[in-house]
């Protein structure tokens, strides 16, 4: 029995790629520095889901086996090339005007906002 929802699972298995940097991306602060995927994985993993029909996942053992195929099936979009180290106040503030869950669907709105914070730098 799984005792947490399935994309958090899905997330702790990625991290293992992931490098955070030193500095915000956009401040270059050193300071409370937090990770940000451009692409939702829950939004990822749910499409997925529904891609591949799958309905519920119950335990563990099903995570094992979903998680490898759903990291090369999303290899991109899950790529470092695609997430961002920011301090807490530039990622809060990233929130605050796309939403704590922002839909994929303006991953490149979000990524020219970061962009024309880091000129402004």
């Amino acid at each position: 029995m799984l005792k947490r929802f399935p994309v958090k699972y899905i997330r702790d298995y990625l991290k293992k790629r992931y490098q955070k940097t030193d500095n915000c991306y956009i401040c270059a602060s050193t300071d409370k520095l937090e990770f940000h995927h451009l692409y939702s994985v829950s939004e990822l993993f749910n499409s997925w889901c529904a891609k591949n029909n799958i309905d519920e996942i119950t335990t563990v053992e099903e995570i094992n086996i979903y998680r490898e195929q759903f990291e090369k099936d999303y290899f991109w979009e899950l790529s470092n090339d695609n997430a961002l180290t920011l301090c807490k106040q530039h990622h809060e503030r990233l929130h605050n005007i796309f939403g704590q869950r922002y839909d994929n669907s303006v991953v490149k709105k979000v990524k020219n906002w970061v962009e024309i914070q880091k000129e402004k730098n």
